[in-house]
């Protein structure tokens, strides 16, 4: 009995110490005889190996961060980064981080953007960003924000490295015959699926595409003139009216008829960014009450006229 207790402690105590050796932490495999982590190399324990996974050339993503990262040509390694890839069109606001030493200029339908916040890009538009390296100007990326519902778009050509999974108009599922581009001429409600093949991570966007402009009438113009009061009808609440008359601004009446003399341009939004604009020109004329006031003007001054005619013949006659 003695002697059975005494040849078990060594063995007891051996599993003691292997037991102390484990790291109780690790959830992956081990070796079933050394109870020792296997498989584990230092690109598995280096983060940024883990997170950064090359999407095209000279582009990569980063999974922790969410964020594209774009490689400034002849510029020594430094970068851009993004929250969209190049040519993404999406609803959200768009994020950019520009390295320290990179000189970089963000356009807007052509415009620069001055004072820009990069971390929160909201405006709706066709944005490019230029960097310059080795006094060159390069367009490094380009993407477009559009409002949830547009007529900003009428097709959709995915970014680089990207395939279309499923597209879907007004909940009815198309037949994709192109896994790169995607025709949005047709009206309604897009629900677009698409991933990233080296990432797998998936994008989605929504929208409700209207190309429809707004169904503005101007009554009494005919052939772009006018030779009495317009009326302008067809505008909705949600619509954005600006009118000029003769270069100047001018501010369309509550009731929507315009009177005064000269020439017009007026332009209607809607919203889903179709725009209409009309021209015409409204020469002199008199509307009815116009007309009486002018009637009564004459008749005062032929009043006044014979009034002082007659004054004058008595003043001869005395």
């Amino acid at each position: 009995m003695f002697l059975s207790k005494l040849l078990t402690l060594p063995l007891s105590f051996l599993l003691a110490v292997n037991s102390v050796l484990v790291d109780m932490d690790y959830e992956g495999e081990v070796d079933i005889v050394t109870e020792e982590p296997i498989n584990v190399t230092d690109d598995e324990n280096s983060e940024d190996s883990s997170q950064n996974i090359s999407v095209t050339d000279g582009v990569t993503y980063n999974y922790e961060q969410n964020m594209y990262t774009y490689t400034v040509p002849d510029s020594g390694g430094l970068t851009v980064s993004s929250s969209v890839a190049d040519r993404m069109i999406t609803t959200n606001e768009v994020t950019l981080s520009v390295s320290n030493g990179v000189t970089a200029a963000l356009y807007l339908d052509g415009q620069p953007v001055e004072d820009t916040d990069y971390s929160a890009i909201g405006w709706v538009g066709n944005y490019s960003l230029v960097v310059t390296s080795g006094g060159k100007d390069t367009q490094l990326l380009t993407f477009t924000i559009v409002p949830e519902k547009t007529g900003m778009i009428s097709s959709y050509q995915i970014p680089d490295g990207f395939d279309i999974i499923e597209v879907a108009v007004n909940d009815e599922v198309q037949t994709i015959s192109d896994k790169r581009i995607v025709k949005m001429k047709k009206e309604g409600m897009y629900n677009l699926t698409y991933r990233c093949r080296s990432t797998g991570v998936e994008y989605a966007l929504r929208v409700d595409i209207d190309h429809t402009p707004p169904a503005v009438k101007l009554e009494g113009v005919e052939d772009g003139k006018a030779k009495q009061a317009v009326t302008v009808s067809g505008i909705e609440d949600s619509d954005i009216v600006s009118m000029t008359k003769d270069g100047n601004e001018y501010k369309l009446g509550a009731n929507s008829i315009v009177k005064m003399p000269g020439k017009y341009t007026i332009s209607v939004t809607d919203d889903a960014g179709n725009t209409v604009s009309e021209e015409f020109t409204i020469k002199f004329y008199l509307d009815r009450q116009g007309l009486w006031f002018g009637l009564i003007a004459a008749a005062v001054i032929i009043s006044a006229i014979s009034y002082m005619i007659m004054a004058r013949k008595k003043l001869r006659v005395r």
